[in-house]
């Protein structure tokens, strides 16, 4: 077994265990991507898809604008666990959390108007493994959103943005890095003994960015230089 075979396959093991505890799961917007995506990553369809829906009341008060968004999602709410394939979400930095109509959850802001107030939420329905149809769940969504019956003065407002989200990414590491040590080998075996590989970043942690309406790239931002193989000290003066 190679080095780098070795390192995928302990990484495996770990992910094993990393899937089995609680993990985090993560919005993957079209605009991410920290760093530029390397020649092997792993392509997946992500865990769930997800609709952005802006909530809006302009009830004269500030308590009877809280209390009639807040009836709102309370109705939303009910209305997903009825459905069974629907569930409501809030996204706090990258981390996609579960709707609880609380002030800890929801977070009101000022509206585009005075005396207006505010709040996003998502709407998200799970992507199937196989056979997903990207324009058939949209549509589901947006249905979903549509049917909702809001409280008093208050409006639901789907602005179109369609994410998607991971559950775990970094349980895909060992997989990555699997990719990673196929191109190694496809490279050092087209070029022949007289070359090595020096690389470099396979040690960061995983990233990752969107490709297409369902699917996304896992990814570890690695690097690589070739050396001839006969070369005893290597010193980049670019570090």
């Amino acid at each position: 077994m190679t080095r780098f075979a070795a390192l995928a396959a302990a990484v495996l093991l770990g992910s094993a265990a990393f899937a089995q505890s609680g993990v985090e799961e993560i919005v993957v917007t079209a605009m991410r991507e920290e760093s530029p995506r390397p020649g092997a990553y792993l392509r997946r369809t992500g865990d769930f898809l997800l609709l952005t829906v802006y909530v809006v009341n302009d009830t004269r008060e500030a308590e009877g604008r809280k209390r009639e968004i807040y009836e709102t999602l309370r109705g939303a709410l009910a209305s997903a666990r009825r459905d069974g394939g629907i569930e409501l979400s809030v996204i706090e930095g990258e981390v996609v959390i579960p709707l609880r109509v609380d002030s800890a959850t929801v977070s009101l802001a000022d509206g585009a108007r005075p005396d207006t107030s505010a709040t996003t939420i998502h709407v998200k329905t799970r992507i199937p493994a196989k056979n997903a149809d990207g324009q058939q769940l949209v549509s589901k969504l947006k249905d979903f959103v549509a049917a909702i019956k809001p409280v008093g003065r208050t409006q639901l407002q789907p602005d179109g943005s369609i994410d998607i989200s991971v559950v775990g990414p970094d349980q895909y590491r060992g997989e990555i890095l699997q990719r990673f040590a196929e191109e190694t080998r496809s490279i050092t075996a087209a070029l022949g003994p007289d070359y090595r590989v020096l690389a470099r970043g396979i040690d960061r942690p995983v990233e990752w960015s969107r490709l297409g309406l369902l699917d996304l790239a896992l990814y570890v931002p690695y690097s690589y230089e070739l050396l001839p193989s006969h070369l005893t000290m290597y010193v980049n003066i670019a570090e």
